[in-house]
């Protein structure tokens, strides 16, 4: 097999700008996704897909390669990760011209608290038998389980519970476990890219992640992680 571990990092941040080379526990964002795509001893190359040539030294400094900066049409708010997936293959497989990878772990810089051992759980998960991708998730308290959420239902204040079987909810023991994708790290074959399915594939697998997550977007995340990472002393 041979795995990719992308790395995509942008340079524009609305939130919070320049944050993929923010420093949290001592290094930079970056330089910590790198190290924990290493630390899972499972890829045939560590790459970071970016615009932005700080960005791009700082990726190679850390032990990333860096061999193509990715268009600025690919590098906006709204441009789909699947797109950054498909040109970095491209790029990769242009210049290298027989190597063909057959799965693509995406680890987003923004989730610090990740560990090599979850990134080789969720890779592993995606060539089970019958499995095309897979995921990181967390539980969502039961307190915020999607059955007991509420919209504004028009203009007159009116609210109505988002998912129509809430209201049969009465007691917390009817709600079963949901979760929610926590950005640590998504792996997809790829086969799946090839059929036309996005990041998750079309039979994807979890895997749950019980650890403290935080994804940064803004300064208050940045302040949390640093919190974290310093409380739980993480090496990723």
């Amino acid at each position: 097999m041979y795995r990719l571990a992308l790395i995509p990092a942008r340079g524009g941040s609305k939130g919070l700008p320049g944050k993929n080379l923010a420093v949290v526990g001592g290094s930079t964002l970056l330089a910590r996704a790198i190290r924990c795509a290493h630390a899972s001893g499972i890829f045939s190359a560590v790459v970071v897909s970016t615009d932005d040539p700080t960005i791009a030294q700082e990726g190679i400094r850390a032990g990333a390669a860096a061999p193509f900066l990715r268009p600025k049409d690919l590098a906006r708010d709204d441009s789909p990760v699947l797109a950054t997936i498909k040109h970095a293959l491209a790029e990769l497989e242009r210049a290298a011209g027989t190597t063909r990878f057959d799965l693509v772990a995406l680890l987003e810089p923004t989730s610090p608290l990740r560990t090599g051992e979850i990134v080789k759980s969720v890779v592993a998960a995606a060539e089970q038998p019958g499995a095309d991708a897979a995921l990181s998730v967390s539980p969502v308290p039961t307190r915020y389980h999607a059955l007991k959420q509420l919209i504004a239902d028009g203009s007159d204040g009116r609210v109505r519970h988002f998912h129509p079987e809430g209201d049969r909810i009465v007691t917390r023991q009817q709600l079963s476990t949901t979760y929610i994708r926590n950005g640590m790290c998504y792996a997809v074959r790829r086969s799946a890219l090839d059929a036309g399915h996005g990041v998750l594939g079309s039979s994807a697998r979890m895997v749950v992640v019980d650890s403290p997550v935080v994804n940064i977007d803004d300064p208050e995340d940045l302040e949390l992680a640093k919190r974290l990472i310093a409380k739980l002393a993480v090496e990723s």
